[in-house]
């Protein structure tokens, strides 16, 4: 499930003041019914003529940024995204690292720093930037970071609110938090004025296969599709290395279920076998069957992963117990999954 989802959303990003109200009857008596719609095109006018009015900016500059608004019949005919957009080369027009960000993420560079301070600090300025930033950052599979700065966007106020529900989902489902880009998911379909409908589409979609918050195989293996698109984009830091031990942690905790789940249908055939019986040799030889290494409670000891795909958590006859069970629960392409995995992570701590 949580590998449909984030199958769907790589082909979508392949292709792809005052705040007005609307309410809504209430659906629960603790429920607000608010809805978020895009900033109207006279008042972004406004806001953006105020703001370039706040500064000295140069006045033929910050005519350039406002012809850009000129025809209001073209301009009320661009989706959000495109206002959004447009509201940014505004901004570039005045700001030079706002005109360099702009640069450097059409490069498709990750480069994007702009100070918000003084005029910058104004809302109407602060929040459009940041959120064009995290849209930039999670179309190119930053979602830490992309996450970090669309927090930090409140959906008040904004010429396209959907981007900040849909793109912020993203994240959180790609960084397996379910519950929260359940949340986002919620507020762009139920509170959520004009969505483009590519966004409902895709959003109805992942609303309906996200789970709750994976286990087993499939946090096992959402933490090693993680850690592979943060090597995959040069990441090398505390936040992979903290991945890399989630990863070992959950497959001690998988393999650690999986012979619980063995042991005890061992001591029910035993005890079919020998009339109830709870400590025959049979039970006992069961027990003591069991996979070593493991520390419990999801944690992982420290250990070193092999270039020959070998798992560095367990010694060899542990191994083969190990990919033995495996074999029998899951599909075959798992365990090969499992080696190109642990291959791919002791590579790049060469």
């Amino acid at each position: 499930m949580q590998k449909r989802c984030m199958i769907l959303l790589a082909v979508f990003f392949s292709i792809t003041g005052p705040f007005p109200l609307v309410v809504f009857p209430r659906l629960s008596a603790d429920e607000p019914a608010v809805a978020f719609r895009p900033l109207p095109v006279q008042d972004s006018i406004d806001q953006l003529t105020a703001w370039l009015a706040s500064a000295d900016h140069d006045r033929q500059q910050a005519a350039l940024a406002l012809q850009k608004w000129a025809d209001r019949d073209v301009i009320s005919a661009m989706s959000a995204e495109d206002r959004l957009d447009l509201l940014i080369q505004s901004f570039a027009a005045v700001n030079p690292q706002v005109s360099e960000s702009l640069q450097t993420t059409q490069a498709a560079g990750m480069e994007m720093s702009v100070d918000f301070e003084g005029s910058n600090s104004a809302a109407f300025f602060r929040q459009h930037v940041l959120l064009w930033q995290g849209r930039h950052l999670t179309q190119h599979r930053h979602y830490e970071d992309a996450l970090e700065i669309l927090n930090r966007v409140s959906p008040e106020g904004l010429i396209d609110p959907a981007s900040l529900f849909f793109y912020r989902a993203a994240c959180r489902l790609h960084l397996l938090q379910n519950a929260e880009a359940s949340s986002d998911l919620t507020l762009l379909l139920k509170r959520t004025v004009d969505i483009p409908e590519r966004f409902r589409t895709v959003a109805e979609m992942m609303l309906q296969q996200v789970g709750p918050q994976p286990e087993g195989i499939d946090l096992v293996a959402g933490l090693m599709t993680d850690v592979q698109r943060r090597l995959d984009i040069g990441r090398t830091n505390e936040g992979v290395q903290k991945r890399e031990e989630e990863v070992v942690a959950a497959l001690d905790k998988l393999l650690e279920d999986l012979e619980q789940q063995q042991q005890q249908q061992q001591q029910q055939q035993q005890q079919q076998q020998n009339g109830g019986g709870q400590n025959t040799p049979g039970n006992q030889a069961a027990q003591q069957n069991m996979i070593k290494g493991s520390t419990g409670e999801g944690e992982a000891d420290s250990r070193e992963l092999t270039k020959n795909g070998a798992w560095g958590m367990l010694d060899e006859r542990q191994e083969t117990q190990a990919r033995e069970l495996i074999r029998q629960q899951f599909p075959p392409n798992f365990l090969d999954a499992i080696s190109r995995y642990t291959r791919k992570i002791a590579e790049q701590k060469e």
